[in-house]
């Protein structure tokens, strides 16, 4: 039985892997921007998550601190995020999209919306929506957490 779950959990891999792939040829200007993975994963999370914070970030991530230090040093050395200081905690920052963030995030949003496109003519709402409970449900497994995501 657990070999099973394992030749389906590599096949889920294996299509998560394509989805990707076919993602990022549908979005091949992304890949002019040369983050990191981890920089990619910031930049998806602040784009969803307006005025986070480093803190935020971290326990999103489940990374330290100084981590997050480090990858927001670089999207801010390259204009992609703005820090503004938080009126309430002076010692904390909001971090913001910067002039290249808003453009990174508008081609992802670009990119986002023609997949959509392409696949909503060809798989229900309702698939779509199996497909994201499932996915969250092997997340919170996982994670050992009972909250729903």
């Amino acid at each position: 039985m657990i070999a099973e779950y394992r030749r389906v959990m590599n096949e889920l891999n294996d299509a998560f892997q394509d989805y990707y792939t076919v993602y990022n040829k549908g979005a091949k200007q992304i890949d002019d921007y040369q983050l990191t993975v981890q920089q990619e994963n910031t930049m998806l999370f602040i784009m969803r998550n307006e005025r986070t914070t480093a803190h935020e970030i971290a326990s999103a991530f489940s990374i330290s601190k100084s981590a997050v230090s480090q990858v927001l040093s670089k999207l801010e050395a390259g204009h992609f995020i703005i820090r503004e200081s938080n009126p309430d905690n002076l010692r904390e920052s909001f971090i913001l999209l910067g002039e290249e963030g808003t453009k990174y995030a508008e081609l992802i949003n670009k990119a986002d919306e023609t997949i959509v496109q392409k696949f909503s003519a060809h798989i229900k709402l309702e698939e779509l929506e199996q497909m994201l409970r499932t996915v969250k449900k092997i997340n919170r497994v996982i994670t050992g957490s009972e909250e729903e995501q």
